[in-house]
């Protein structure tokens, strides 16, 4: 109850300064200047690790700044790079304190007991469809045997979606709603089959385990 008091916290304080500097900031967001470029993509790295701006809104923001493909490369930049950082400090330099983390979610044994024999699917679906927490997926990667070229290729494979719709929705959020409400549908269309393949994937697996 305490984090999500904090959480709402910190989100309102960031909603009422960006309501507060709403003109400065629709012109910047108007402004696709490409010298922005460089620190746009650290940005996106920097908010995939630390949330200080929830990581779906600046997504948004890059997607109505530079555009659909050149904002949804910027969020796969970060997201990835994020992902790849936490993957190393979780196999190389923290791994008893990433243990303790990872121990605390539910679910946790079983999912690493699946991606221990089916690393890259398993990944490739956890990226999809949010199974699990980004987090866990980073860290859990890096303390579980998987070798890094296959979680990289998952990874980079799983992400690039949910980053592309999420610079298209931005993107449209003020030129056309009802393209923005299209492009939200099929996106959500496009993750129920794919939850729903991996429902019947995991059931299937669940069998071979036991």
């Amino acid at each position: 109850m305490r984090k999500i008091l904090y959480f709402l916290l910190m989100y309102g304080l960031i909603l009422l300064t960006a309501f507060y500097y709403r003109d400065f900031l629709l012109d910047w967001l108007q402004d696709s200047d490409f010298s922005h470029l460089p620190l746009m993509f650290f940005l996106a790295v920097l908010f995939s690790i630390i949330p200080i701006v929830p990581f779906t809104i600046f997504a948004g923001m890059m997607g109505m700044k530079y555009g659909v493909w050149i904002g949804g490369v910027i969020n796969w930049f970060g997201t990835v790079g994020a992902a790849v950082i936490f993957f190393l400090l979780a196999r190389y330099f923290f791994v008893h304190e990433f243990k303790q983390y990872v121990s605390r979610f539910k679910g946790y044994e079983k999912w690493n007991s699946i991606i221990t024999k089916n690393s890259f699917i398993t990944v490739l679906f956890a990226r999809l469809i949010f199974i699990v927490p980004a987090p866990v997926i980073n860290i859990g990667s890096g303390l579980s045997p998987i070798p890094f070229k296959i979680y990289f290729l998952a990874t980079a494979i799983g992400e690039l979606p949910s980053m592309i719709i999420y610079a298209f929705l931005g993107n449209q959020l003020f030129t056309s709603i009802q393209t923005f409400m299209y492009g939200l549908s099929l996106y959500l269309g496009f993750v129920l089959i794919i939850w729903l393949i991996y429902r019947r994937w995991l059931k299937q697996k669940s069998k071979v385990i036991v």
